[in-house]
């Protein structure tokens, strides 16, 4: 019994000192736990002030390089107007050396056919200049000839002088010509514009008529004495406006009486004027 209390007082002894060394194994773990948590936490505040720095280096890089796209947009903008204006330049040089080209291209034309005109001037020149010298070698000849022309000349003028002496006899002879070609055509003209008959086209003005549209009948107070004859026609107009056709049938000296031919116009326009044109059919 004894030794049975002994042993279980022995196993006691060692459960407590197990139990013991268990705590202070707990303890002192939890100890270095504790420090593990503290040394972690220190660390987490280390890696949250690092992130946050790395955050605000993070943000700070990230503005340069937003800053730093911007500068290189601006500078690739710049450097793309810059060549379209070079692209525009170049395309504009191209041009004016086109024309350049062109003009130059016309010139050596030009240049040519002057070279060219200047071959005939100096053939031209040449030639000239043996028409100078056949000209200088004949100038002797022409010379001696000279004195027959000029011989010619003097006899010229002396046959001119002795046909103004003659033409000076002539000035009377001329005169009584003219004036007798002025009294045969002044008598001509005067029996053409006065003669007593009448052609076919002639006009004839009366400013004074009787009409009887009844009868038909026309009174005009020209006669024979105007040239009218019987069975003659005429156009009656006024203003140049055809207003009727009459045909003349009985005649006296100084009137005569017309006969309104039908369906020729409109005679009851005599009875409202007084001046008649007549024009002989």
């Amino acid at each position: 019994m004894a030794k049975l209390s002994f042993i279980f007082n022995s196993l006691s002894f060692l459960i407590i000192l197990f139990c013991a060394w268990k705590l202070f194994s707990i303890h002192t773990e939890g100890e270095f736990l504790k420090q593990e948590i503290t040394d972690i936490k220190l660390k987490i505040s280390e890696l949250e002030v690092a992130r946050e720095e790395a955050q605000k280096g993070q943000v700070d890089k990230l503005a340069r390089e937003k800053r730093k796209n911007l500068e290189l947009g601006q500078k690739a903008d710049a450097s793309f107007d810059e060549i379209n204006d070079l692209t525009r330049k170049r395309d504009e040089m191209r041009v004016v050396i086109e024309e350049n080209q062109k003009k130059v291209d016309a010139l050596s034309s030009e240049i040519q056919e002057n070279k060219v005109k200047l071959a005939g001037i100096a053939k031209a020149i040449e030639t000239s200049q043996n028409e100078l010298k056949r000209i200088t070698n004949s100038v002797p000849i022409m010379e001696n000839s000279i004195e027959p022309i000029r011989n010619q000349i003097a006899e010229e003028k002396r046959r001119k002088k002795e046909m103004e002496n003659e033409m000076l006899t002539y000035g009377s002879e001329t005169e009584f010509l003219n004036n007798h070609f002025d009294l045969t055509r002044s008598f001509l003209q005067k029996d053409f514009y006065e003669h007593p008959w009448l052609e076919r086209g002639e006009k004839v003005s009366v400013s004074y008529s009787s009409v009887d549209l009844t009868s038909g009948l026309l009174m005009l107070p020209i006669g024979k004495d105007h040239g009218m004859e019987a069975k003659m026609r005429f156009s009656v107009r006024n203003k140049g406006r055809i207003i009727c056709q009459i045909k003349i049938k009985e005649v006296a000296y100084d009137h005569c009486i017309a006969l309104i031919l039908p369906l020729m116009g409109n005679p009851f326009e005599l009875m409202e004027i007084k001046e008649l044109d007549l024009v002989h059919l």
